[in-house]
């Protein structure tokens, strides 16, 4: 046999050798590439089980967090109720009177001009109903809400105003206050002043005689503040914390700041 008849077959076999060994080469890449896709996949799949089972256990925590502070702050309201001079069930029959103007969960009505009352302290309540009862509020000739307002206290004898205040201090009007037009994030500054007496979060502090703000309608807030700039309210001589709020209220410069002021107190509530 020929040398070249030799080679030929060796030659022949050590190319389908070559290929052989490529395909196996290419198998191999692509079982390579095929497994780090499933390992990726995996460990993929694996981080976002984490990452919803963290956003379940926050999820969870705020839901916790949020129930506590409802129930401590219904045993805080049980607490203050209790402690309260009044009878809420007998404030119950004579705030029947007060129901027209105030709505029947004390609410408040925009076409009677009448505050919510719900949710405000029993401390500011019981202190303006005085005033009412006194004339040192309602006095004004302009002041026309003042002066139905006025009469209505006076038939309140001896515990009768506990009672009202300790029933109010029950009640929930169950939605949110009527919202204005103003730019919250312009009052923001102006409330600064504010906060002295009336709380960062216009929560009311008694020991500066200044009620609470946040939770009320924005068309009061605004009609009170222009009530004390024109001098329907904080004029008599008597009402010294309505003086000091007058004189603020003229730092206000116009409608806008008032609006823009007021949208900023309600934003207190989210």
């Amino acid at each position: 046999m020929s040398l070249v008849s030799n080679t030929v077959p060796v030659a022949f076999f050590g190319l389908a050798s070559l290929g052989v060994v490529s395909g196996v080469h290419e198998f191999s890449k692509a079982q390579t590439t095929m497994q780090m896709e499933q390992i990726s996949e995996t460990r993929a799949a694996e981080a976002a089980a984490a990452q919803q089972e963290h956003e379940d256990f926050l999820a969870d925590w705020e839901k916790q967090t949020v129930a506590a502070r409802k129930a401590a702050a219904e045993a805080q309201r049980a607490a203050m109720i209790a402690a309260l001079p009044g009878n809420p069930k007998k404030g119950r029959m004579m705030y029947m009177t007060c129901m027209g103007c105030h709505g029947m969960k004390a609410e408040g009505s925009r076409n009677f001009k009448a505050p919510r009352l719900a949710g405000q302290t029993p401390w500011y309540l019981k202190r303006q109903l005085a005033k009412f009862r006194d004339g040192v509020r309602g006095a004004h000739p302009q002041d026309l809400e003042g002066a139905q307002m006025a009469p209505m206290a006076r038939m309140l004898r001896g515990t009768a105003t506990d009672d009202v205040v300790a029933f109010l201090a029950t009640l929930d009007s169950g939605r949110p206050p009527d919202a204005g037009g103003g730019n919250a994030a312009n009052g923001a500054e102006l409330f600064a002043i504010c906060a002295t007496c009336h709380g960062p979060s216009a929560e009311g502090l008694e020991a500066q005689k200044g009620p609470r703000l946040s939770h009320q309608h924005s068309w009061y807030l605004e009609r009170q503040l222009s009530n004390f700039q024109d001098g329907r309210r904080g004029s008599h001589a008597s009402d010294t914390e309505g003086q000091q709020m007058a004189a603020i209220a003229q730092t206000l410069s116009d409608a806008q700041a008032v609006a823009d002021l007021v949208a900023y107190i309600q934003s207190l509530d989210q």
